[in-house]
């Protein structure tokens, strides 16, 4: 936190008055549906195609030529250049990791029923990093082809 600016302070703050509103819109007196089999299968198979799907995709735009930059918290995630395009999804991971894992929590402990609409955006939230990372490491496997060698990394 001490090295953020003021943007990287707005978009926590932001997250935190959208998880706020999410609990608050959230009526713990229903009962929520128990078919957990459903929400379980949705999480693994959403989780598994958008690791797959972003490493993917980046790839596929990589070789039009664009070139993606690792996210930093402090730049704004509503840029239009497609080089900063992975830190709105940085964004959005985040606000929907700590969105349902703080409903996800609650609804077990007020309700003590498993909730797989938030269990669902936490693995969203999850997935998302998960696939950012992986598509930054595979551009970067395959960005230069120069042998290294002890000569070059000197």
């Amino acid at each position: 936190m001490k090295n953020w600016n003021i943007t990287g302070k707005i978009k926590s703050l932001v997250i935190l008055i959208l998880c706020i509103l999410s609990v608050i819109i959230r009526d713990f007196d229903k009962k929520i549906e128990l078919d957990t089999d459903f929400y379980t299968g949705l999480v693994i198979f959403n989780f598994l195609f958008i690791i797959i799907s972003v490493p993917l995709i980046t790839k596929i735009w990589s070789l039009f030529g664009n070139k993606f930059d690792k996210p930093n918290w402090n730049e704004n995630p509503i840029t239009f250049k497609p080089s900063k395009s992975f830190i709105f999804f940085q964004f959005m991971a985040f606000w929907f990791i700590s969105a349902g894992s703080i409903n996800l929590l609650l609804s077990g402990i007020i309700l003590q029923q498993f909730d797989g609409e938030n269990a669902h955006l936490l693995f969203g939230g999850l997935s998302l990093l998960i696939g950012i990372k992986l598509s930054l490491k595979w551009q970067n496997k395959g960005g230069s082809k120069k042998e290294k060698t002890v000569a070059n990394t000197i």
